[in-house]
Parts: structure tokens; C-alpha cells; sequence
């Protein structure tokens, strides 16, 4: 009876989960009733099994969910779900971003979202030992369906799987022959993308073979090509907004005679007292809204039958490879050169520089002086971009089949490797900068410098003299070019080409980066003994994993010399051996407010080269008081080994936006003890605070330790038989997050120091002797384990497919995610409420709200489908350096997505869609970094309309 219940409840359920677009809670494999109910591996369980709702609540996004959508990664299709929160970058991310797409599950960050193919492990992708996976480096068209376990899973899986699983189920047994075309773009005739992939399968009685190849190319949007994000915004308590920008604008910002800074006014030379409510250099217009990239790749499955024997039975052999090559760039504005408040590295003008004396701003009596502190935005350059080709090779060989007792094994080893380069264009050699900006001289027609009569270098040109850079005791610096920093951009005062190139160093920075993976996994599964309610089943294994990433930063990157930044390289690896078992133990069945009552069980003990071992335990109860309804509840533990970045990761310098609250007086005894004046230092008009950052080994004898989780979800899955075509799930999710490998950040760090006198001695600065007395140099901000995460919540989603007499089928489905509660620990024991609240400072956008509603319409040869994304509005902290902090609304957003398609013949379909259908603007976020807006959130490009054909044998 409870065989055939099942296959009752599988029909009608795909029906609904078949037409859904985020749909629901187990893989779609069905059979016809009175037909042998085929066993299948859920994501959550290893064990192979007839049902198909379990324990662990499962979203599943099928293939006609990803044919209603325009999406070419695997990141973008996630972003929907209303489980997705935080600040996984994705392809809208310029600065910050690296061309790769995350996703963030829960908003616990992508390297505590467990990535897998067809149930294995995927080697993690980006600029060289990484700690998650790049979403970019999975083909679209190769995917059957993702799912999506919104719980933790280290007991079944191992480390990572605290926020849960991305399981991608690849179209390996396809047949046939396809072909897909797809070409799209803004309504504002920008952001160009098409794509065209090709599919190919056979099979023989003996296996089959899938060929996948394909090419997709997304073009730019620039931040000025939008209204919202053409300028830089600042806020203020009573509503207002006001133009900001950088303190280093083309026009000059430098230290005048009297101490106060100066800029040039519309004139060249034209001197006057700086303001920075109208002299700073709007940088938006020239920044990426949309980064441009491209990938082009081809995998290969196959399946075949090498042997059969009387105690292994049917023995197969299979394979998986894939290649994928994605090439994307930054651009960022021209270099804000100021090498001493910036970059740390004093490069001080001298009043014995020609250009100085003729063109930089003059003391009281006309005279020169030593400018210390001087910016100038080098727009001459045309921006720093950066170009990123990505190549990602992964294989799976292996073995498997079923015993003569039922039971099955698999055997199988993985590898992975992503090679990364990187090459950087716009940047400056900051020692060449130094000798250019210092004393010159003048040769004469013989090469001779000409001095005075006291042998002093004279500051006029004679006739035929050739402009040099001096070094100490007047010798010539070879090939150096003195730079002019006081000339105005687009006129014949302009920096030039010759000068650029000496400052450049006439070279491009690269850098290297590589991950790497290798899995060895055995699995046997099946039945053990009955019980009256049914088989006892289990799963056992063995797994060794070995882990290793290294990155390799230009020479001049290495010495700090450069404004792309300081690094130390990066290499180290570490491994793992893991052992496993489940069980599932069907309890009772068939009596009285009891269908079923069933256990799951599982436990992982792992040990790892670096910390030690550890051991996972994960237990559930599936519930059953009538045939319609299941209740189920689940407690794991879950672990996260720190990976090779967060281990071995060289430092490397960042510039986070954070305020110090040391700046401006009056500070206190723990300002003055890092070297803050008395009075402050400020206002300093810098937003970004250059920050050492790194992997645990940078700090002294610190043993960096796993971090830890306690995860507990109850819920219900309800299949009401008294009304056909109708399915819900709701679930109340928990976890409780401890020992968290992260940072301690930049913000917190200055505001532990000010307030409390902890982190004071990871901040440096400039001492009394210096231009800039009490300004940052750095502040050291390394991985610890520090803090934790409290985080709670609701996920629904309801689904009714129904049939309106000759007006055709209809789908109405609403799922979303209530968010209780985020909070987040972080050090000194202050807590964060992350709740209905985006702080870019602390992981990003957490939103109360999230959900989707569809609507979909299918009547003779034609499918159309609405479907609406809401989030609610937030609370977020403006606390920039312009105003005091205080708390704003940022509204909620609603978009919409139509597409319609035709099936012309059986071989022939076209669609046609509109993404963000009514063009709506993202909200403002004023103190998010970048575009006014939550680029990890919300749509930024706008209205988007594609075609697409298929064509299909």
C-alpha cells in the first residue's frame, strides 16, 4: 500500500514541481503507478531510496525552471532564491569583484555553501587559492536540474556544507541532438549577451556518451551610462543628498604653503583653497556597472558496461571531463596617485623641481616649497583595468555497480585544477613616481648639466637643453622623466605619454594563481535487514580529499613598489581522510495516526592534516500521521576546515571604506598612544583605509581552528488528496554559528582600539616627524577565529496547477523566506543585527522578505510564464566621514520577468523575454561601495529583452 501511495503522490507532484521556478523539496524521478518505484539518491542522503520527500528540506530548480530564465552561470540562476542574502559577488561587482560569481546561502558567505557535481566535490576557482567555487566555470545548458539542501550536511558530506548544498545534476544520459541560440540586450541598446551551445547523446545497450560544448559573451554597462549610479551619492540625516567623490581629482589636491590644501581652479595655475563638496573627482561614470566577460568550454559524460559477474553483477565504467576557459576584466577610474596618504611609500614634490617651480602653488614671498602631500587622479591613462582569463579542468573516473546482495558501491577519483592570470594595466611604480617628482636639472647641447656659478643646477632652459631628473649629489637619473602633476588633462599642459611611461615602469602587472583538487571517494549502500516498517538501509564510505592553491604576484607587487598594491605570494596545501556512515530506520507504519514514522542517522569522523580530526553528527525524524502530510525535523552538526587561503594566504593590501574614529578631536588616551596628535589629524578626505590582509600564518604562533555549527530545521510538506494539484512546504530553520574563520574588519578594528584599547597594536601610523602625523599607514587585519553567527528563519512555498476548461493550464506558485533573525558576533562580544538591515561593512544585504511569485500559462503551442521577485526594505547605518552616523529606509523592490515561447515543430522552438520588465531603478543604498546601490542584490542594468531558439533531434 505505501509503494503505491508514493507513486500516487509522485505523479501528481510533477505535475506541480514540473512548472514551478523555485520550485520545490526532491528531484524529479518518477514512475507510473503499479510500476517498480525506482530508487534515487536525494541531496542530503547517500542513501538510495524510494521516497521523495525527506528530512532535510530540498529546493530543486528543474530544467524548465532554467528555460524560463535568461542566465548564464550558475550564480545568476541562484540569485532568485529567496534563501540567497548577503554579498556573494557576482558579474555586476567592479570593484571588489574578480570576475568569478558566488553564492551566498542564508548570507553565510559562499565558502560555507557546499558546491557539487552530480554529488562530488568541484575544485574552487578565482585568482589562486580560493576558498569556494566559481559559479562562471559551470555551463548552463549542461545542467538538468540544481539542488538545493537548505541545511547542514557535513555529516554526509564534510566540511563547507554549513549553510547547506548546491547540487548540480548534469544532462548525462541525454539522446539526441540540440542546438541553442540566444542573443539579448538592455533597453537602452547596452550590455549585449548571446550565447550558442550545441548537445549531443547516443546510447547502445552497452552506455552512452554526451558531447556539451558551447560559447557565451556578455558585454559592458558603465556606471555613467545609468541615472542612478552617474554620480557618487553621500547622504544626511534630514534626507538630502550631495555629490561626493575622490580627494584626488585631475585638477590637483596638495598641501599649500600655510598647511591647508589647495587645487587648481578652471584656469591652469589658478590657485584657490580646496573645497570637497565641489572639487572632488566624480569617479562613477567611468566604473563598470556590468562587467564584460566570456566563456567557452565542451565536457564530455560517458557511461559503459565493462563487465558481469556472479558477485559484483554489472560493472560499469564512467567518466566526466570538462574544460572551460571564461575571460572577464575590471575597470576601475584612473589611478588616484597620492603615494603618501594612499599608498603609505612619501614621494614629496621638490621645490627644486622645474615644474613646481613654475606651475605648483607659491608661499607668501613666490617662493617654491616641499609639497608632502600631494593627489592627482592620472585620467590621462584612460582607467586600471585588469584582465582575468580563467582555465578549469575537472575529471571523474570511476567505477560502480551492484553486489549480488542489491547492495551498490562506486569507486571513483576526481580532479580538478583552475589556472588563473591576470594581468593589470594603469598602474604606477611608485619609486620611479618618487625620483620623477624630485629635484632636476637641465643638460645643455653637450649632455653637460648646467650649473650656476656655486655649481647649483640652474632652473631655466637654455637654448637646445633637455629636461633630467637629479638624484643625491646632482647625479642624473638614466631615462628618468620629471612629472608633471600640475597640468590640466585635454590640454597641451597635460600629462604626457613619456611621462606615463617612466612612472608605469613601462610594464603591465601579472599575476598567477592556481587551485587544485584530488578525490579518491568509495560508497557501498543498500539494505541491511526489515524491520515491520520496512528495510533497515545504510550508507558507508571512505573519502580522501587533498587540497592545495598558490598565487604568484608580480615581482614589483612583491616589493610593495607599485599602486596595484602589495602582496606576498601564496602557496600551501593540506589533506584529509574521512569516513562515513548513514542509516535509515523505518520506526512504524500503518496504524493508527502513524503512516510512517521513520530516523535518519549519520555520522562523519575526519581527519586533517593541519588541525586534526573532527566528527559530524546529523539525525532526523520523518513523520507521517496521514498519507497527505509529512512532518520532519533535523539536527546536524556541521564543521568548516580552514582552507588553503584562509591558512596560508600571503598578506596583500586592500582598501575598505571605514572611518577612523581617531581622525577628528577630541581623542582619547588610546588614540594618542597609536600616535594620534592630541587634536586629531583630520579631516583626512580619505574613505578607504589601506589594510594588510592575509592568512593566518601572518600573525604570530596563532593555530587557526575549524569553525563549528549547531543546525536544527522542522517542517512540513503538505499534498492535500482533496485538492488535485495543490503542494506546500513550510520549514523553521536555525543555525548557530561559533569559532568563525574570518577577519575581525577594518571598522571593528579601529572601533575596538578607540573604545576599548583592543587591536590598537595592528594599527600603524605616520609618526610626529611626518608630513601626515597620526594619518593610517596600515591596518593589519589577518584571519582568526573570532565571533559567531545566530541565524533564523521560516521558508514556504505553495504551488497549485490546475486546468481551466479550453483556456488552457495554469501554475500559480509563491515561495519565500522569512528572515527571523542574524546575528552576528564578531570580536569584543559586540553583536551586529544583521535583521532587516544592509551594513556593507558586515556581509551585506539581509532583508526580512524574499519571494517570487509565478504564473504560468500553457495553451496550445505556447508557454508564457510571469514570474515577480520581491524584497523587503532594509535598514542601513550611513556613517561616512562627511556627516554623523545615523539610519535611513532603503524601500523595498519589486521586478517582474515575462517570457513567452512557441513550439513552431517538434524540433523548433523560439522564446522571447523580458527580464526587469517595467525597467525598475534599484533602490538607493548610499553606503554600499559602488553604483548607490546593492550590486550583489538587486538588478542594476535594467530592462533586458532576449531571444532564443532551439533546436532540438
Amino acid at each position: 500500500m505505501h509503494n503505491n501511495s508514493v507513486v500516487n503522490k509522485a505523479v501528481r507532484f510533477a505535475l506541480v514541481a514540473g512548472a514551478t521556478t523555485a520550485a520545490w523539496t526532491a528531484p524529479v524521478a518518477f514512475a507510473a503507478e503499479g510500476a517498480d518505484v525506482e530508487r534515487i539518491e536525494v541531496t542530503g542522503s547517500r542513501i538510495k531510496r524510494t521516497d521523495l520527500e525527506g528530512a532535510n528540506p530540498v529546493t530543486v530548480v528543474d530544467q524548465a525552471d532554467i528555460e524560463r530564465m535568461s542566465v548564464t552561470n550558475v550564480g545568476d540562476l541562484l540569485q532568485n532564491l529567496s534563501s540567497s542574502a548577503g554579498a556573494a559577488v557576482n558579474t555586476q561587482t567592479n570593484n571588489g569583484g574578480d570576475s568569478s560569481v558566488r553564492f551566498s546561502l542564508r548570507g553565510l558567505g559562499s565558502e560555507r555553501t557546499l558546491v557539487l557535481i552530480n554529488g562530488r566535490r568541484v575544485v574552487a576557482g578565482g585568482g589562486g587559492a580560493n576558498g569556494s567555487v566559481d559559479l562562471n566555470t559551470i555551463p548552463v545548458s549542461i545542467i538538468k536540474r540544481v539542488e538545493v539542501l537548505k541545511d547542514g550536511a557535513s555529516a554526509v558530506y564534510g566540511s563547507d556544507a554549513i549553510a547547506g548544498v548546491v547540487n548540480i545534476i548534469t544532462k548525462n544520459d541525454f539522446e539526441g541532438f540540440e542546438v541553442k541560440a540566444e542573443y539579448g540586450e538592455t533597453s537602452e541598446g547596452d550590455g549585449e549577451q548571446k550565447s550558442i551551445d550545441v548537445l549531443f547523446g547516443a546510447a547502445s545497450d552497452k552506455g552512452n556518451v554526451v558531447l556539451a560544448m558551447g560559447y557565451s559573451d556578455q558585454k559592458s554597462i558603465f556606471m555613467g551610462d545609468r541615472a542612478f549610479s552617474e554620480y557618487e551619492l553621500r547622504a544626511f540625516p534630514d534626507g538630502s543628498t550631495e555629490q561626493g567623490g575622490s580627494s584626488a581629482p585631475p585638477w590637483g589636491n596638495m598641501d599649500g604653503f600655510d598647511g591647508d590644501n589647495v587645487t587648481q581652479g578652471p584656469e591652469f595655475g589658478d590657485w584657490r583653497p580646496y573645497n570637497g563638496s565641489t572639487d572632488s573627482y566624480n569617479y562613477n561614470p567611468v566604473n563598470y556597472l556590468q562587467t564584460p566577460s566570456s566563456k567557452r568550454y565542451v565536457n564530455v559524460f560517458a557511461n559503459y558496461e565493462i563487465a558481469e559477474t556472479s558477485w559484483l553483477g554489472v560493472v560499469n565504467a564512467f567518466g566526466e571531463a570538462s574544460y572551460t576557459e571564461t575571460n572577464g576584466n575590471r575597470l576601475l577610474a584612473p589611478e588616484p596617485l597620492a603615494p603618501l596618504i594612499f599608498f603609505g611609500s612619501p614621494a614629496p614634490y621638490s621645490p627644486n623641481n622645474y615644474y613646481n617651480q613654475m606651475y605648483g602653488p607659491k608661499g607668501p614671498n613666490g617662493e617654491s616649497f616641499e609639497i608632502a602631500d600631494w593627489r592627482r587622479r592620472m585620467v590621462e591613462t584612460g582607467g586600471r583595468a585588469d584582465m582575468r582569463d580563467y582555465k578549469t579542468l575537472r575529471t571523474v573516473v570511476g567505477l560502480n555497480g551492484e553486489l549480488a546482495n542489491d547492495w551498490s558501491w562506486e569507486l571513483s577519483y576526481t580532479f580538478g585544477k583552475n589556472d588563473s592570470v591576470n594581468r593589470g594595466e594603469g598602474y604606477f611604480n611608485l619609486d620611479r613616481v618618487a625620483e620623477a617628482v624630485g629635484p632636476t636639472g637641465w643638460l645643455d647641447e653637450n649632455g653637460q648639466l648646467i650649473v650656476d656659478g656655486a655649481g647649483n643646477p640652474v632652473a631655466a632652459p637654455g637654448n637646445g637643453s633637455e629636461l633630467v631628473c637629479l638624484g643625491d649629489g646632482n647625479v642624473i637619473i638614466d631615462g628618468c622623466v620629471p612629472l608633471n602633476i600640475f597640468g590640466q588633462p585635454g590640454t597641451d599642459t597635460q600629462i604626457t605619454p613619456e611621462m606615463l611611461q617612466y612612472i608605469s615602469g613601462d610594464y603591465n602587472t601579472t599575476e598567477l594563481g592556481q587551485n587544485r583538487q584530488e578525490v579518491i571517494q568509495a560508497i557501498i549502500s543498500g539494505d541491511l535487514f526489515e524491520m515491520p516498517a520496512g528495510l533497515v538501509s545504510f550508507a558507508a564510505g571512505y573519502e580522501y580529499r587533498k587540497e592545495s592553491g598558490s598565487y604568484t604576484p608580480d615581482a614589483l607587487i612583491l616589493q610593495g613598489t607599485t599602486t596595484a598594491g602589495s602582496a606576498v605570494g601564496t602557496e600551501g596545501s593540506y589533506s584529509v581522510d574521512e569516513f562515513y556512515g548513514e542509516f535509515y530506520v523505518p520506526l512504524l507504519s500503518d496504524i493508527p495516526l502513524i503512516e510512517r514514522l521513520d530516523v535518519t542517522l549519520a555520522v562523519r569522523y575526519s581527519d586533517y592534516s593541519t588541525f586534526g580530526d573532527n566528527t559530524s553528527f546529523a539525525g532526523g525524524i520523518e513523520y507521517r500521521p496521514i498519507e497527505d502530510l509529512l512532518l520532519r525535523a533535523d539536527y546536524s552538526e556541521a564543521f568548516r576546515a580552514p582552507n588553503t587561503s584562509e591558512l596560508y594566504g600571503g598578506a596583500s593590501t586592500s582598501f575598505p571604506e571605514a572611518t577612523d574614529p581617531c581622525e577628528e578631536g577630541p581623542v582619547n588616551a588610546n588614540c594618542i598612544a597609536t600616535g594620534v596628535p592630541e587634536g586629531g589629524y583630520g579631516p583626512s578626505g580619505v574613505e578607504q583605509i589601506p589594510t594588510k590582509i592575509g592568512g593566518a600564518d601572518n600573525w604570530d604562533d596563532y593555530q587557526l581552528q575549524p569553525e563549528t555549527a549547531d543546525i536544527f530545521t522542522v517542517g512540513m510538506v503538505y499534498n492535500p488528496s482533496w485538492l488535485d494539484g495543490f503542494a506546500m512546504t513550510v520549514d523553521y530553520w536555525n543555525i548557530q554559528l561559533t569559532d568563525a574563520i574570518s577577519s575581525v574588519g577594518t571598522q571593528a578594528r579601529l572601533d575596538g582600539c578607540y573604545e576599548r584599547g583592543e587591536y590598537c597594536d595592528s594599527i600603524f601610523r605616520f609618526g610626529e616627524d611626518s608630513a601626515v602625523p597620526g594619518n593610517i599607514i596600515i591596518v593589519n587585519d589577518f584571519t582568526v577565529n573570532v565571533g559567531g553567527v545566530d541565524t533564523s528563519g521560516i521558508d514556504f512555498d505553495f504551488r497549485y496547477a490546475f486546468e481551466l476548461g479550453g483556456a488552457g493550464d495554469f501554475v500559480v506558485g509563491l515561495d519565500g523566506t522569512y528572515l527571523l533573525n542574524y546575528e552576528k558576533e564578531i570580536a569584543g562580544g559586540e553583536v551586529i543585527d544583521h535583521t532587516g538591515r544592509f551594513e556593507e561593512g558586515h556581509d551585506g544585504m539581509f532583508a526580512e522578505w524574499k519571494s517570487n511569485l509565478t504564473l504560468l500559462w500553457s495553451i496550445a503551442d505556447f508557454d508564457t510564464a510571469l514570474m515577480g521577485h520581491y524584497i523587503s526594505g532594509v535598514t542601513e547605518v550611513e556613517s561616512g566621514w562627511w556627516t554623523e552616523a545615523f539610519e535611513r529606509e532603503v524601500p523595498s523592490n519589486t521586478t517582474w520577468d515575462l517570457q513567452t515561447s512557441y513550439t513552431a515543430t517538434e524540433n523548433l522552438k523560439f522564446t522571447l523575454g523580458v527580464n526587469n520588465l517595467f525597467d525598475k531603478q534599484p533602490p538607493f543604498v548610499f553606503s554600499a561601495f559602488g553604483a548607490n546601490t546593492d550590486v550583489a542584490t538587486y538588478d542594476v542594468i535594467g530592462r533586458f529583452m532576449y531571444a532564443r531558439v532551439n533546436l532540438a533531434f
